[in-house]
Order: structure tokens, then sequence, then C-alpha cells
């Protein structure tokens, strides 16, 4: 692996993990940092400790990360802290777990190809060049490096000024059997393209002793963790128009239903901006 002197780390053993036009593709580099991040900003709506205010819209920000990645555990940290305190509602975060730094010799528990795909679709939309971790996406919109504190503050606190095309509800979210049953409800405030619906199941408080790769011995603590992410129905973007559904997401035994969560959010299939979300922790079912 090489460091980018951007600070960002490449997601390949070749050095870079390279969109294609259609797929991703491994493509060996030594160049340094393709080009240079924006520099940081004091961030209005931040506090100390990372967190968001309690002020402006809903922000669903994105963190594509791994446990074989030396650099992102700071990322991990900064996104629990802003799903909490303060910011609690106002952000909601989703950890995304990478499966292209599993060849380091540690496999994330938590990682997916699909979550790898979502990355890819994503620098397509953002024109990044090299997909990286710890890479944070902010409302679909804007894209930086997970870790770093002001330009992630900076771009959350211009996205809450942004209203948004729609508006999310979460009707219940219960567990019944080994599966989650989440009703939903959008309608669209402000015309629009065509939007989605999407649901994802959550869970916090994940610990993890690491026995190999770049993290070898080091205990992780990882919160927000996508679990389940499934489309729950599309929604024309004229203004007035309204639908409901009901999504089921499957369980694992071993989750533990305390630390489960949902989001339900609007995107735009083509440009991936989100026009509103919702997050709602699970009720007792039966």
């Amino acid at each position: 692996m090489i460091d980018n002197c951007n600070g960002r780390r490449q997601g390949s053993p070749a050095g870079s993990f390279r969109l294609a036009a259609a797929a991703l593709a491994i493509v060996a580099l030594t160049l340094c940092g393709a080009r240079a991040e924006p520099p940081p900003a004091a961030a209005s709506q931040a506090t100390d400790t990372g967190q968001a205010t309690d002020s402006g819209q809903t922000v669903v920000v994105e963190l594509f990360t791994s446990q074989g990645c030396s650099t992102c555990p700071p990322a991990d940290r900064l996104l629990s802290q802003l799903g909490s305190g303060a910011g609690a509602g106002q952000v909601i975060p989703l950890a995304f777990h990478v499966d292209y730094w599993n060849r380091q010799g540690w496999t994330d528990p938590f990682s997916s190809p699909e979550w790898t795909a979502r990355q890819a679709k994503y620098g397509r939309a953002l024109h990044v060049d090299n997909v990286y971790t710890p890479e944070l996406v902010v409302g679909g919109r804007s894209e930086c490096v997970g870790s770093k504190r002001d330009e992630v503050m900076r771009q959350i606190a211009a996205a809450q000024a942004a209203a948004p095309a729609g508006k999310v509800s979460i009707a219940a979210a219960a567990l019944t059997g080994r599966k989650v049953v989440v009703k939903v409800e959008a309608r669209i405030e402000r015309p629009a393209h065509g939007l989605e619906l999407w649901v994802a199941l959550t869970q916090n408080g994940l610990t993890t002793a690491v026995g190999a790769g770049e993290n070898k011995a080091a205990t992780l603590h990882d919160d927000y963790v996508v679990r389940r992410l499934e489309k729950a129905f599309s929604l024309p973007g004229k203004p007035g128009s309204e639908r409901s559904g009901e999504v089921k997401l499957a369980v694992d035994s071993g989750w533990d239903p305390s630390k489960l969560a949902v989001v339900a959010f609007l995107q735009d299939p083509g440009t991936l901006a989100i026009e509103g979300a919702a997050s709602q922790a699970l009720a007792a079912g039966r």
C-alpha cells in the first residue's frame, strides 16, 4: 500500500483502486496524490468534539472504511461522534466496510463487495479518479477524507443549509422473529428527478480484536455499520407525490437487537444526491 500526499490510503494491494467507466480495475500507481484537498475550514456548526449542532437539515454521511486500513480508525471514531451528542438526529452516519483491503491478510467481518460497488458508483458520480479509504460522502453530493475533521464539518454545515427535495418518515421499525419490519413514508416537497427510497439496517457497539493486516493486535470499535440495504420503492419527482411501503430486513442470530437501528433516505439514482432522510431505533417486536 502507498500513502499518497493527501493522507489517503489507496484501496488495493497494487497501489490504487481506480474506477473504470464500467467497473473497478486494479492498477499500479506510483504517483503521489492525483488532486489536492480543499484547505481545512473552521466549521460554523461543529463543537470541539466533532459533533454537529442541532440546527439545519438532516444530512446522511457515508464512510467507506476497512479494518484492514491503518488510517481508517480515526475516521471511524469521528463517525461515531457525529451520530451522538448534539448532532444526534441531524447527522445520520452510515459505515460501509469495503472488501478490497481483505487481500492484505485480514478479512473485515463487516465488509461486502456490495459496499465496494456502492463506493464505485459514488466515484463515478462525484468524478473521483481513485477510490480510497477512509472516504466520507456527505449527502451524496460531496466527498472528503473521512478523518479530516475540519473539512468534514465544513461539508456537513454546507449540506445542512440546503433544503432537500423530499421528506421521509419511518412509521414503524420493529424486530419480528428474525426480521426487522420497517414501514416508511416519503413525500416530494420540491421539484426533483424521480427518486428512490432506500432502507438500511445499522448496528452499533461492535468490537473486533484484529489478528492480522495493518491494524494487527489492535482492538477496533465500530458504530453505524451497515448490515442490510434494500430499496423500498421509487417515487416521481413531482411536488405532492407521496408513497408508503414496507421493507423486511433479515437479522442474523448473533446481532444484538438493542444495538440495531434503521435509516431511510431518498436518493436520486442518477446524481446520487440524497433528498431527505430519517432514522429510528428498533421497537420491541413479537
